[in-house]
């Protein structure tokens, strides 16, 4: 009898380290294989940033970040970075709206001596290359304020830039920045695509795409403008891809910002327009 007891209670005991060991071993092995892929420590680079229940779109917001916050990173999920927040909360972040801090520059910046002077980055005007025709295309002061900057993007901006992005990462690209900017003067151009009845780069109030941005003041060394009006965001990324001058312009290497607009349509369901640039 006591035999008995003394094997059932050394199988309880065995059961109860192969049930605590188990998860401790994969939840290590899982933040080492995090610890390699991803920062340590992001700033966020769009104006509000959704902190999600879950690493997908549609789960529920549980905090916003602001521009320039910088936040801890647990792991990665996909283009997803998993985050702490200063009062606690774990949720997930698109990696798009992010840069990662640089460890080394934060733990130099004590040590340095009088060599301060030296962080003038050198770059005055290379980074200004107006594009041509610029003051000529001011006659029409547009007062865009019915289309205030997006702040945060919506559903169907976040989508379609984790889509493109995807696209441009399996050929080997680097992701695309968002650009508040730009996907401002991307939606007040669906908006009047909407209004105006029509489906054209060139809109009837504002000219081309590349008259519009020069008007909003938008600087570039090269551009592009993609149209598309879908029920779906899935549908609008799939006919783009599927048409040869348009996956050109999402997979163009020389392009490294992009603005996303998206308004209502009675007749495809949606406007989406996508704006590119490089600089």
């Amino acid at each position: 009898m006591k035999k008995r007891i003394l094997s059932v209670l050394l199988s309880i005991f065995l059961l109860g380290l192969l049930l605590t060991a188990g998860p401790a071993s994969l939840q290590a092995e899982v933040l080492a294989e995090a610890q390699n892929s991803c920062p340590i420590k992001v700033t966020v680079t769009a104006n509000n940033l959704n902190v999600r229940a879950n690493s997908n779109s549609q789960s529920n917001i549980i905090d916003v970040l602001k521009n320039n916050q910088v936040v801890n990173v647990l792991g990665q999920k996909g283009n997803w970075y998993i985050i702490k927040t200063d009062d606690g909360k774990i949720g997930s972040i698109l990696k798009w709206f992010t840069k990662p801090v640089d460890q080394t520059e934060t733990q130099q910046s004590k040590p340095q001596q009088p060599e301060t002077q030296q962080p003038k980055p050198q770059q005055p005007e290379t980074q200004q290359p107006k594009p041509q025709q610029p003051e000529t295309q001011q006659p029409k002061p547009q007062q865009p304020a019915p289309q205030q900057p997006s702040n945060q993007l919506s559903y169907e901006q976040s989508r379609m830039l984790e889509l493109v992005n995807a696209e441009r990462t399996k050929a080997g690209l680097k992701p695309l920045a968002w650009d508040a900017d730009l996907a401002r003067v991307a939606n007040i151009k669906a908006k009047d695509m909407v209004d105006n009845n029509y489906f054209s780069h060139t809109s009837p109030t504002y000219g081309s795409p590349f008259e519009m941005m020069r008007k909003f003041g938008i600087q570039y060394r090269t551009a592009g403008e993609n149209l598309a009006g879908y029920s779906s965001v899935e549908g609008a990324h799939n006919g783009l891809m599927n048409s040869e001058g348009h996956r050109r312009n999402i997979l163009n290497p020389s392009f490294t910002h992009i603005g996303i607009g998206v308004q209502k349509s009675p007749r495809y369901g949606y406007i989406f327009v996508q704006m590119f640039v490089g600089r």
